[in-house]
């Protein structure tokens, strides 16, 4: 085998293996729970996205909801994260997904994000 053959191999499996392997943009759906009484829904989701690794928030309502509640909004939200912030750092992978759903709990007006672990997903 020659040289140059050789290194187009080792190159193509260490592609594969680095892209089935590590991941560094992941994508979460979840059901969110806010409180539109305490601060108005624009706010809370303008925070969400200032979240360190946060690129895209998506929402929408869900087709069946019983809005007895009229302070609680309720909305299936993606949350797309590139974890850039973390490469450096500590290194990124799927269970940084769940710090990330974490701070979203932190931010003011969340009563609740709950995510699926199915429904996290690699971009």
């Amino acid at each position: 085998m020659k040289l140059n053959n050789l290194r187009a191999l080792i190159k193509e499996e260490l592609s594969k293996k680095l892209n089935e392997e590590y991941q560094d943009k992941y994508k979460m759906i979840g059901m969110l729970i806010t409180n539109i009484d305490l601060r108005p829904q624009k706010e809370i989701y303008s925070d969400i996205r200032s979240i360190p690794g946060v690129t895209v928030i998506s929402s929408k309502e869900p087709l069946e909801f019983n809005q007895q509640d009229q302070s609680k909004f309720q909305a299936i939200m993606t949350v797309k994260v590139d974890g850039y912030p973390w490469i450096a750092k500590s290194g990124f992978d799927r269970s940084k997904m769940e710090e990330i759903r974490k701070e979203i709990l932190k931010v003011k007006g969340v009563l609740s994000f709950n995510v699926n672990p199915d429904n996290i997903t690699a971009l």
